[in-house]
């Protein structure tokens, strides 16, 4: 098969699923043909979307990878460069295609800042709800497949090259920490062990985090989007951390896609608000079931919970057994043989873990840390402390500091 021919099945395939459309330039970047049917686009297309600088640029650095090209609007464009030994025979150019699911939406946008009539306007978005939304995973696979079609060459995702005529936001980044995010590590931290364990006080976790910061500070100039936003960050830390706690990976990826896609469906602040709170609940709850089906008794488990939920009161053995009616020896061994470690070094793993989370985004000096953790005395928590991590707290809080 020669190339002419290669590409014709390439383009069957690749329209198997999206009708794509294919423009054929000379070495010089003069427009050959297409089958594009549509007024816009039609002829030299590169030259109106600003794109031929930028084929230019690429071809002149001797690349012979495919291109994804980014114009206005979120339009895309594969290209792809035939050679014959060292000079170049043609260029073509896959599209037009969507970028995201919100491109119709940004063309609307863009739009607006025009004077269109109603009919132009109504024309032209016609032709555009035509061009297909693509994934930019399955984007890259039809670009690595056009540079096998033209070279017989196997290349990866990676090898692709991205440009676009779109103007980069640039935004100076502080050169010294901002006050304003102090704190909020190791609030978001102490949200995600509880959602790993599916303690319901979770809600004051979050509050708490709410408290210290606002999301994120990418201003969209949308009140609803910014709202989902952060609704869809906190979806992603939830997920994983609940994984940590227990839940499949399948099930918390499964539960992702669906309260994203439900996310994105939502047209009001308090639909965002209520869906991400049964979210959240949505998971705990799961997470607590997940637990209740392991081979742990429910008494150990209530135990792990209470011990994470007081670390930082007085807390023995005996206590423990007498909450729950067992003796000293009984309990000391049911928790040991259920969970392979033993009370008191299960209390001290938890404030160790609690110490470094403390270490790590907050300020307090070491000595109110081992105070707070009821170490009793500061040398006992250096010595329990580099027992577990192989260094200091000093030395933990240097390399490990998140503020």
């Amino acid at each position: 098969m020669n190339v002419s021919e290669k590409l014709s099945v390439y383009l069957e395939l690749i329209n198997c699923n999206y009708d794509l459309y294919v423009w054929e330039y000379n070495d010089k970047l003069q427009f050959l043909h297409t089958n594009w049917t549509q007024s816009i686009f039609s002829g030299n297309f590169l030259s109106y979307t600003g794109l031929a600088p930028l084929v230019d640029e690429h071809i002149s650095s001797g690349l012979r990878t495919p291109l994804i090209l980014e114009a206005p609007a979120n339009l895309l464009w594969i290209a792809g460069f035939y050679y014959e030994g060292p000079l170049l025979v043609k260029c073509y150019f896959i599209g037009p295609i969507y970028s995201g699911r919100d491109s119709h939406l940004l063309l609307r946008k863009h739009m607006d800042s025009y004077e269109l009539s109603v009919k132009l306007r109504s024309m032209i978005t016609k032709i555009f709800e035509q061009i297909p939304t693509i994934p930019g995973n399955i984007l890259s696979q039809y670009a690595v497949m056009l540079h096998y079609c033209l070279t017989g060459e196997k290349i990866s995702s990676n090898d692709l090259t991205y440009q676009s005529t779109v103007p980069t936001a640039r935004k100076t980044f502080p050169q010294s920490a901002s006050l304003e995010h102090a704190g909020i590590w190791y609030s978001e931290q102490q949200l995600c062990k509880m959602l790993a364990d599916g303690d319901p006080r979770y809600k004051e976790a979050l509050a708490k985090s709410a408290s210290l910061s606002s999301g994120l500070h990418a201003e969209t100039g949308d009140s609803l989007r910014q709202h989902k936003n952060n609704s869809l960050v906190l979806l992603t830390l939830c997920s994983r951390a609940c994984i940590q706690g227990g839940l499949t990976p399948s099930i918390s990826y499964d539960l992702n896609d669906y309260y994203a896609a439900r996310l994105e469906e939502c047209t009001s602040l308090t639909e965002v608000q209520k869906l991400s709170e049964t979210m959240l609940a949505d998971y705990v709850y799961r997470v607590q079931q997940a637990k209740k089906d392991s081979h742990i008794s429910s008494q150990v488990q209530n135990t792990c919970a209470y011990i994470k939920a007081n670390i930082t009161t007085p807390l023995s053995i005996k206590t423990l057994a007498e909450k729950y009616g067992y003796s000293e020896y009984y309990f000391s061994h049911k928790f040991k043989k259920e969970l392979g470690i033993s009370i008191n070094d299960f209390i001290l793993n938890e404030k160790i873990e609690q110490a470094k989370l403390l270490l790590s985004g907050t300020n307090d000096n070491i000595q109110t840390i081992s105070d707070n953790l009821l170490f009793g005395n500061r040398s006992y928590f250096y010595a329990c402390f580099q027992k577990q991590t192989g260094m200091s707290p000093s030395e933990y809080r240097a390399q490990n500091t998140k503020l």
